[in-house]
């Protein structure tokens, strides 16, 4: 047989190339551009930050990755959060751009497997933040600065699977994305000093209430009170106040909330476990200065008023018998309820698991003892109404409280969830040791 080694090996030469175009196209061929091409879609996308259209890019692997909880990784709502919150994150997110390291992919479509790096630009907000704290710098500058930051890198390989001839993304639980926006979570963090609303304007007077013109004789309790100018009365008075005694810090309250005619900022034995009395049980004399502070820390108002002994006629209480018998003689007790409108509780304490103010209310009658007498009382609840599995919810101590009809003592207890069926029990003592109880009485819901 004569064999024509030209076409023999022209024919081998065929097959060699074929078979070589054909394990480039197996084997990688265009895949490397998919890939890039399929990276350059992903971070486009994922910056756009629209749910419905990053969902569709990851692969049937990531069954874990779902709408509504990339919806909640990027939600940043202000009815929420709040504005500042969203300014932030807004402000960072204006900051990210990306360049997909083509000299980094990797393809194979037979394995069906490929992956690229992908190098996010973000500003370096801890960096901004903390230049910006240094300079005393709030919300605003922040939110500026950032605009104009200093940037920083993160790179990520971005993973894909071939699934139907389209490359999605493999990112177990997200971590790629999650690892970017994590400024979603710091954002919590970044604290500015408060701004506030209020001002001396807002002021008509201050007054030392229930005092002679500053003076003080024989009292548990004082306290300094703005008067707005009557279009500052509907709003929220947001602030704290410090009290001295002869030039001494003696007292800083936690931030307090007011409202209305009276902005009130007290001081007594109520207030303050360590306030110092004399041998009657009265603030010590001296010179009590209050200065109120807006939440930014600028004083709306600073005044001193005098605390003087010796010139009231009060008894003086000197054992349990004693304090026993001037509560059961000075006090009318009865229940009151918020439910219906009409003030009073239907029956004897009894009140229904839509209610969420209980109040046990005492008027007083022997105001010369017990006008600013404090008293402890402590609530507890049983689900079975025995005192035996009874366990407490809420204790303090307060003064009564002045209307224009007297004075009030106001025992209450607020659950804003509604009651639980059961019993409640108030009790109430000359202190927390419970050497003298005052009244032991108890509330039915159902």
């Amino acid at each position: 047989m004569k064999v024509d080694f030209k076409k023999l090996t022209a024919s081998a030469l065929s097959v060699a190339v074929l078979a070589s175009l054909g394990g480039c196209a197996l084997l990688g061929g265009n895949a490397d551009e998919d890939v890039i091409d399929a990276a350059d879609n992903y971070a486009s996308t994922i910056l756009s930050r629209k749910s419905s259209k990053i969902i569709d890019l990851y692969s049937e692997l990531n069954s874990d990755i779902t709408e509504e909880s990339l919806d909640e990784l990027f939600d940043h709502d202000p009815a929420l959060y709040g504005e500042d919150y969203d300014r932030i994150c807004s402000a960072i997110e204006d900051t990210i751009s990306y360049e997909v390291d083509e000299e980094s992919v990797e393809s194979s479509k037979k394995d069906g497997e490929g992956s690229v790096d992908v190098i996010f630009s973000i500003v370096d907000y801890q960096a901004v933040y903390d230049e910006v704290i240094a300079d005393e710098g709030d919300i605003d500058a922040f939110v500026d600065a950032l605009a104009d930051g200093e940037t920083q890198e993160i790179t990520q390989t971005i993973s894909f699977v071939l699934e139907d001839d389209e490359w999605l993304v493999s990112d177990k639980k997200a971590k790629n994305l999650t690892e970017l926006y994590a400024f979603y979570m710091d954002a919590f963090d970044f604290e500015f000093a408060t701004t506030s609303d209020l001002s001396p304007d807002l002021i008509e007077s201050i007054e030392w209430y229930y005092s002679d013109n500053g003076v003080y004789t024989d009292v548990y309790t004082i306290e300094l009170d703005i008067i707005p100018v009557t279009e500052a009365q509907d709003i929220e008075w947001n602030f704290t106040y410090e009290y001295y005694r002869d030039g001494q810090l003696i007292f800083s309250s936690d931030e307090q909330t007011d409202s209305g005619y009276w902005i009130e900022s007290y001081y007594g034995t109520s207030y303050d476990s360590q306030a110092q009395l004399d041998e009657n049980g009265y603030l010590v004399a001296g010179e009590y200065q209050c200065i109120v502070y807006d939440l930014a820390g600028n004083v709306l108002a600073d005044s001193t008023c005098t605390v003087e002994n010796g010139g009231s006629t009060t008894t003086v209480v000197t054992g349990d018998d004693d304090y026993s018998s001037i509560w059961a003689n000075g006090v009318d007790e009865y229940w009151y309820s918020y439910s219906d409108g009409s003030g009073y509780a239907m029956g004897e304490g009894e009140y229904t698991t839509d209610e969420t103010t209980m109040e046990f209310t005492c008027q007083v009658y022997d105001e010369e003892n017990l006008a600013s007498f404090p008293v402890y009382y402590e609530v507890y609840y049983s689900a079975t109404g025995s005192t035996d599995d009874a366990e407490e919810v809420y204790s303090g101590t307060i003064t009564p409280s002045e209307y224009t009809n007297g004075y009030f003592y106001e025992f209450q207890y607020t659950d804003n969830s509604g009651f639980d069926a059961g019993t409640y029990y108030f009790i109430g003592a000359t202190d927390s040791t419970g050497s003298c109880i005052l009244f032991n009485v108890e509330a039915t819901v159902s």
